[in-house]
């Protein structure tokens, strides 16, 4: 049996009230944007690669799961339909599934 290597980035909530955790904030969303760079140059379809690049963001990313926030409604009902090119691209950048769930801002 292999084991897996697993990435784990999570923000905390309500770290605006937290001042002296904001460096640690923005360290956590500067990995978790290079995370999700590295992913969208994975997605092979040119119209799936445009949505997520302009309207997604991964919020968090543990245990083999991967959080992506879209901005409204209609954009997470678009996303929805290209969820398995996400998951795709995520498993081609880290070699192993990893499942993708949307949330709206």
């Amino acid at each position: 049996m292999q084991a897996e290597n697993f990435v784990q980035l999570e923000l905390p909530v309500n770290l605006e009230k937290i001042d002296h955790l904001k460096p640690m904030q923005q360290a956590i969303q500067n990995m978790l944007d290079l995370i999700w760079n590295g992913v969208i140059l994975q997605i092979p379809r040119p119209t799936t690669k445009h949505l997520m690049s302009q309207h997604g963001k991964l919020i968090a990313f543990s245990n083999g799961e991967a959080y992506i926030k879209v901005p409204s409604l209609p954009i997470f009902r678009i996303a929805q339909k290209k969820l398995p090119d996400l998951e795709a691209a995520f498993k081609k950048a880290f070699g192993y599934n990893i499942k993708v769930s949307l949330v709206i801002d």
